[in-house]
């Protein structure tokens, strides 16, 4: 079987499907990563054959005369002008018109990028003679290069349920730059993929449509590769505390928000505890010198660092969100973006950790330490969180999974 994976070009649309590739290859499959030039050194190093399509996703927006450019202002981030219905992926009626804009612009962004990618992807996915085309939710091009060439394909869903119709606004018609991809094809939309691939937690999951064909998947933790410090292999003095805000956040978001992680630093240190802060460079030069008592990770996986920790501080991003629930560990995660802010309030609801709303966080940081004393005194966090752990443990391995994909072709 010959598995073409295409993601979206950020790095958290690749990782979390990384172990379901290297099961591929492990079962004696053919895996190409088709993604954009920008990509390609992330997916080599993650051991896998890259084949680039189309341009850098600037070049593809400022083709489209859009502004690519990542927003660099100190200020902090904006407060959502209206508050998001609970359980709202579930619920697409509750949405309001402002909401769903949301979506339309997300669905404008990628049907930009799948765009400057087609006729790359299409053409390697034919003279590859690629049996399976799995993608991500945003990268629209692999349903237009599956449906051009009569092929299954199997979307994935990055472990949290937040972007999982994003090709509609949650409900209504399609956006309108969708359909047209399929057209310079001649074929329909297809908008429902041959299978889902949902690695959320039992308990976490929303419920499915009762016709789509969905393959459960345990999740299992990839942050990407990287260089382990010595420190990491000894027994922490005092329980360890781990902070992140991630890599797409801290590119895009980093300076508006570099104040608030200073307190939230703060209110940590204001325990008894050893703080790790897992920093991209970006978020690590605005942030500063660290005072003693913190030690500092650039490039380190979280899913090697998160074991030896008796609690996680986040920003809800699924990377670091599964892991921590795959490795059973509590989490406190500070949301500002409505699809991480759906899988937090899942989270949070299986006990296993705390939301709070970035915009209702408290700007002091004595309630912050609250927070996180609470993780790591109360035993009930830490019970369930083992047992978000296991259930995730029960789940089909990734290894299963290829065996059903493998149906798909035949």
């Amino acid at each position: 079987m010959r598995v073409l994976i295409t993601p979206f070009p950020w790095v958290p649309h690749y990782y979390p499907i990384v172990p379901f590739a290297w099961a591929c290859v492990l079962a004696g499959h053919e895996v190409r990563v088709a993604a954009m030039p920008s990509l390609t050194d992330v997916v080599t190093r993650t051991g896998l054959p890259a084949a680039p399509v189309g341009p850098d996703p600037a070049e593809a927006f400022r083709r489209a005369g859009v502004d690519f450019t990542p927003p660099r202002g100190s200020r902090r981030a904006e407060r959502p002008r209206q508050a998001w219905p609970r359980d709202w992926p579930a619920h697409p009626e509750r949405l309001s018109e402002q909401q769903r804009d949301y979506f339309r612009k997300i669905g404008l962004f990628a049907s930009l990028m799948a765009d400057a990618q087609l006729d790359d992807l299409v053409s390697l996915a034919r003279d590859w003679r690629a049996d399976v085309v799995v993608h991500d939710g945003t990268q629209f091009a692999g349903p237009v290069a599956a449906e051009a060439l009569g092929l299954p394909n199997v979307r994935y869903l990055l472990g949290y349920p937040g972007q999982l119709r994003v090709d509609t606004s949650y409900g209504k018609d399609l956006v309108p730059e969708f359909p047209p991809l399929f057209e310079r094809f001649g074929v329909a939309p297809r908008t429902e993929p041959t299978a889902w691939l949902d690695p959320s937690p039992p308990g976490v999951q929303y419920p499915w449509a009762p016709d789509a064909r969905v393959l459960a998947m345990r999740y299992v933790p990839y942050n990407g590769p990287g260089e382990l410090p010595g420190w990491l292999g000894e027994p922490p003095a005092k329980r360890r505390v781990c902070m992140t805000w991630g890599h797409t956040t801290a590119e895009w978001e980093g300076p508006a928000l570099v104040g608030f992680i200073r307190r939230t630093i703060d209110a940590v240190l204001g325990l008894d505890v050893e703080l790790v802060l897992v920093l991209s460079e970006t978020l690590r030069d605005l942030l500063g010198e660290q005072p003693a008592g913190v030690r500092v990770a650039v490039g380190v996986p979280m899913n090697a660092v998160l074991p030896s920790c008796a609690a996680v501080v986040h920003h809800a991003g699924p990377g670091t969100t599964m892991a921590a629930a795959a490795l059973g560990v509590p989490q406190l995660m500070i949301t500002n973006h409505p699809h991480n802010a759906a899988m937090a309030a899942r989270i949070a609801a299986t006990g296993a950790g705390r939301h709070l709303l970035l915009e209702e966080a408290p700007e002091g940081t004595r309630e912050i330490g609250a927070e996180v004393a609470a993780l790591l005194e109360k035993p009930s966090f830490r019970e369930d969180a083992a047992r978000l752990r296991s259930g995730i443990a029960s789940q089909p391995s990734p290894a299963d999974v290829v065996t059903r994909v493998e149906e798909l072709v035949r």
